[in-house]
């Protein structure tokens, strides 16, 4: 009860179309609950996304933007997340006398040539200083990991309009049973990412078919998808084995379909070895 009410303050705060509950991530002291909440109207071609995080208190905050100065580090890491987001995974080095660090030496500029060296400042990179990589971070790149491998939705269930806006699709009226158990029915609720899906898109032939997003049929390894069916045939539930612990579900001939993910966020980096 105190988790849905924590995700109707959010959507009310936050003014999506949509606050859905992505998951929970465990871990050895506490566990991490996501929320996502998703912006349809004005933005083209894919919806805006932002994700939430809470501990047990489920006062739910802003994920904040990856940490790429530690990016292969971070998909290295296997271990189990501890609960605590401040603890730092990765140091970085500082010198052990600040006041002695190396400064640019100072140039005098010339009047004569102040434009010449203001367009090539504007040329500069901007360096962004070191920082630690902590546990927070590293749930930020496994929670965008995985909602860029998983998030299954059904072909048909979304659409994209005249103005390149994707909505809810509300002539879906579900997949059949026997389209069910078809892994080619399903596709990915993210960015379109295969290039001839983007070329179909670009052709506006998007707006008059239902499988304009990435199929899983085109996912590596072949056999990271698992279809069962419960014991009436009606409902199907699709697991991820790159990912344990992401579950997605659709029942036949309705609008009944989601997926959630509740696991230790550990990729199964093993899983080509194992097919």
């Amino acid at each position: 009860m105190q988790l849905k009410l924590s995700l109707m303050k959010l959507q009310e705060v936050g003014d999506f179309d949509e606050v859905l509950f992505w998951g929970k991530i465990k871990g050895i002291t506490k566990d991490y609950y996501i929320a996502l909440g998703l912006k349809y109207k004005g933005y083209y071609e894919f919806p805006n996304k932002k994700f939430y995080w809470s501990s047990i208190n489920f006062n739910f905050s802003e994920l904040p933007e990856l940490n790429d100065q530690h990016k292969e580090k971070a998909g290295a890491m296997c271990g189990l997340f501890t609960g605590d987001y401040e603890k730092v995974l990765v140091q970085v080095e500082t010198p052990e006398n600040p006041d002695e660090e190396e400064k640019p030496p100072e140039v005098e500029v010339d009047d004569h040539k102040e434009d010449a060296l203001s367009d090539t400042s504007e040329e500069e990179e901007i360096k962004i200083p070191p920082k630690n990589f902590t546990e927070l971070d590293r749930l930020c790149f496994v929670v965008r990991a995985l909602e860029n491998d998983c998030n299954v939705v059904p072909e048909g269930s979304f659409k994209l309009t005249p103005i390149h806006e994707v909505r809810r699709n509300e002539n879906f009226k579900g997949l059949n049973s026997q389209e069910l158990t078809a892994i080619s029915k399903y596709q990915h609720f993210r960015n379109v990412q295969l290039q001839e899906k983007k070329e179909f898109i670009e052709r506006d032939d998007a707006l008059f078919y239902p499988n304009f997003l990435d199929s899983l049929d085109y996912d590596l390894p072949r056999g990271a998808w698992s279809i069962h069916l419960d014991c009436s045939k009606t409902i199907a539930t699709i697991r991820s084995l790159l990912w344990p612990g992401y579950v997605a579900y659709h029942r036949a001939n309705t609008l009944v379909f989601g997926g959630c993910y509740i696991g230790d966020g550990i990729k199964n980096k093993d899983l080509p070895f194992m097919i």
